[in-house]
């Protein structure tokens, strides 16, 4: 349970969103109660009941080397009231829209460093410090997308800068577990991202709503980046925008 609060709780340092001791203590909660509810040896006993309570987040914060620090710099910028008032928003679109889990998506881009080592490495003790090394910065640029039942991940685009690699030189990318597209700067631009809707995220949606023998009308949610500012049509689909300055907070991926 801890591994998957530290990997949340990684997640959230890294988008630099607020965390106090209570959101902490309540995550911990969450993912305890699902992984009991997926099988107790996960978890623990059945008779055994996780609380999370002061004394245990005092022996969390020794065991993981947490402490609590004063934001600077652009967190000030995030919009705490706007996402709050934009949940009640998109919860209206939902009921009216008569969404369900299966039908709504969202979509954003991220980076895969591939190369990039551990910041942190085991030494004898004896040895007082580890001699550093330059981190790499190489990045493949992903754009993903899932349904909020998670029943649905579409297959994730990979942006390259060649558009055929030598080692790729005889392979079909047509037959690969990814949408594979390219530019100059391995970037998302407005283009690539129309390219996607069209001939990755919509045939996927299809084709998933037939073998669910669901109705073809779905909700992408997406955040407001400047190459999603693109007019798309298609009539099964609603697009929606997460407001500025909101997406740390209530961005689902």
């Amino acid at each position: 349970m801890e591994r998957a609060l530290m990997i949340w709780l990684e997640g959230c340092i890294a988008k630099k969103i607020p965390i106090s001791g209570n959101l902490i203590k309540q995550k911990a909660l969450k993912i305890y109660e699902h992984l009991r509810n997926n099988g107790p040896s996960y978890a623990g006993p059945e008779n055994h009941s996780f609380v999370a309570s002061k004394g245990w987040f005092e022996k969390l914060k020794k065991r993981y080397t947490l402490h609590n620090i004063k934001f600077q710099g652009e967190q000030a910028s995030v919009d705490a009231e706007a996402a709050e008032n934009y949940k009640l928003e998109l919860a209206r679109i939902i009921i009216e829209g008569g969404y369900s889990p299966d039908q709504i998506f969202n979509a954003d881009e991220t980076a895969l460093y591939w190369k990039k080592l551990p910041s942190r490495t085991f030494i004898w003790k004896n040895q007082r410090r580890a001699q550093g090394f330059k981190p790499s910065k190489e990045r493949i640029p992903l754009h993903v997308c899932s349904n909020l039942s998670g029943s649905l991940m579409i297959k994730p685009m990979i942006i390259n800068r060649s558009s055929t690699p030598r080692v790729m030189k005889n392979i079909n990318k047509t037959q690969l577990p990814v949408f594979w597209r390219s530019n100059k700067k391995a970037w998302m631009t407005q283009d690539l991202f129309k390219d996607w809707f069209y001939n990755c995220f919509i045939p996927a949606v299809e084709t998933y709503t037939m073998v669910k023998n669901l109705y073809f009308k779905v909700l992408l949610v997406l955040d407001n980046a400047g190459c999603h500012n693109i007019e798309l049509d298609h009539p099964n689909v609603k697009i929606v925008f997460l407001p500025p300055n909101c997406t740390p907070i209530i961005q689902p991926l």
